[in-house]
């Protein structure tokens, strides 16, 4: 799910960037290197919030607080706020990118543990397999969203459904993925 929220976002946001805040081509470069930029900046940070917490807390509340600052989208209204938001971003995403093979390298010693077979190629293809399914279920969201949000290819300037559908899509899928992570989260050891 992690990886569907990234996918996603990464596909969502040249449309929100074109036809919600008016912005243009650089400026979408410019959100996704200061969300990168705060990423990097920060693992120091996400790395003693590891070490006191551990990796299972850390990463879902670095993936809750990815969900929640993306809700600032159905408010922003321009360029400067939606660089805030993705600072934000940056800040969880960081958390998130440190934690989540430390969580997965977690279950392979714990399965190690129980069953005295080393098993990572099985883990790690098994996680390859699901992060590529997540691109495949991005691009079909993104149509089907785009698509009932009364979204037309071409107009410079989209209908409101469309932008308002922009908005919406941008929170609730990945908040309908964080649900789905917590729930499957329920099963870690």
């Amino acid at each position: 799910m992690i990886c569907y929220m990234w996918s996603w976002l990464s596909a969502m946001v040249p449309f929100f960037t074109k036809y919600v805040i008016g912005a243009g081509e650089q400026e979408m470069g410019i959100l996704f290197l200061a969300m990168f930029i705060t990423s990097m900046a920060l693992y120091a940070l996400w790395r003693k919030v590891v070490i006191r917490y551990g990796s299972k807390q850390t990463l879902i509340m670095a993936v809750t607080l990815f969900v929640a600052f993306l809700f600032p989208v159905l408010v922003v209204g321009n360029f400067m706020q939606a660089l805030t938001m993705m600072l934000f971003a940056g800040a969880a995403n960081s958390g998130i990118t440190l934690t989540r093979e430390v969580v997965l390298s977690d279950v392979i010693d714990e399965d190690d543990i129980n069953t005295g077979v080393r098993t990572e190629g099985t883990y790690f293809g098994v996680n390859a397999f699901i992060e590529r399914f997540a691109m495949v279920i991005v691009g079909g969201t993104t149509a089907l969203a785009l698509g009932l949000s009364g979204y037309v290819p071409g107009l410079i300037t989209q209908p409101p459904s469309a932008v308002f559908g922009i908005r919406l899509g941008m929170t609730m899928l990945p908040l309908a993925a964080l649900l789905v992570f917590l729930i499957s989260l329920k099963y870690y050891p």
